[in-house]
């Protein structure tokens, strides 16, 4: 019986053995799940703060989206209140400085009267002054235009040759006055070429009087027009005080002119090759700028023959 029942108390005490370790383990994966919850638990309120942390984030982001629409919309609309002030302007202006050129030109004429030397060079220099002042007005005339987009191009078939041949003699006695000399070279064989006369005239007033103005005297400005395998080609090449490299790219912004230009105390605006590259992209022409500092400029301008 002893026996027996020691039998009975080692079976008794391996069964409490392996329920201990059965409890053991279980209380062991309990607190592994506890655990599990508990990082759970952090990582959803870590992502439920994160999620309206962006919730947040995305309303800033909407709210200065739709401001900078807003200002976008402003400024669009002031350009476009600007652009029509200045072409109003330029229109009112326009009428009553041609009238005071043409009293200067009057008083030049000897039609009032003879002029005394010191009246003579008052007179020369108010001519002057009035024909910088509509040519300023001109041009902001035309960049408001383009602008606007009402800077239309309306090419006729013609002769560029005489177009050409017309603008450089105009130009010449600027040159001459100056003394700068003027070379003209043009191919007879160019063909008619679709042009609009009036705005392709600017264009070319506006190189040429460029390449006079930035040539110093005794240096040389060339007008050469041939036909080329892309196109006609229009070179007017200086010799005058060129273009520093890193500027040529922002030649044909507005109102950019180059630091050595403004250091020769030269007349200008920062307008006119501006105006240029519109009007010979508006001929589906190219323009492009090759210059040496100090050493000169060459502009090159490429027309469709078709």
């Amino acid at each position: 019986m002893p026996d027996e029942i020691s039998g009975i108390n080692l079976e008794k005490g391996s069964l409490l053995t392996r329920v201990r370790k059965v409890l053991e383990e279980r209380e062991k994966k309990i607190h592994e799940l506890n655990k599990a919850k508990t990082e759970l638990e952090e990582a959803n309120k870590r992502l439920a703060a994160l999620l309206n942390e962006n919730y947040e984030v995305g309303k800033i982001l909407v709210r200065r989206d739709m401001e900078l629409s807003e200002a976008n919309r402003r400024l669009i609309a002031l350009d476009e209140s600007k652009s029509e002030f200045v072409s109003v302007a330029a229109h009112q202006l326009r009428t009553p400085l041609t009238g005071v050129k043409w009293a200067f030109n009057e008083l030049l004429d000897k039609e009032l009267g003879k002029l005394n030397s010191g009246q003579q060079a008052v007179t020369e220099d108010g001519l002057k002054s009035s024909i910088r002042i509509i040519d300023l007005v001109n041009k902001l005339l035309n960049v408001a235009r383009i602008e606007e987009g009402k800077y239309g191009i309306n090419p006729k078939k013609q002769s560029f040759i005489n177009l050409l041949k017309s603008v450089a003699e105009r130009m010449k006695q600027g040159a001459d006055n100056k003394g700068i000399i003027f070379a003209v070279d043009i191919s007879p064989d160019i063909p008619l070429i679709k042009i609009d006369e009036e705005k392709m005239g600017i264009a070319l007033e506006n190189l040429i009087d460029n390449a006079i103005k930035y040539t110093l005297p005794g240096g040389k400005v060339t007008v050469e027009a041939f036909l080329g395998e892309d196109g006609v080609k229009i070179e007017i090449s200086d010799t005058g005080i060129g273009i520093p490299e890193e500027q040529i790219e922002r030649l044909f912004s507005k109102f950019f002119r180059g630091d050595n230009a403004l250091r020769l105390q030269t007349s200008g605006t920062g307008l006119g090759l501006y105006v240029v590259k519109n009007i010979i992209e508006g001929h589906d022409g190219t323009i492009d700028i090759e210059s040496i500092d100090g050493k000169g400029t060459v502009a090159t301008i490429t027309l469709p023959c078709a």
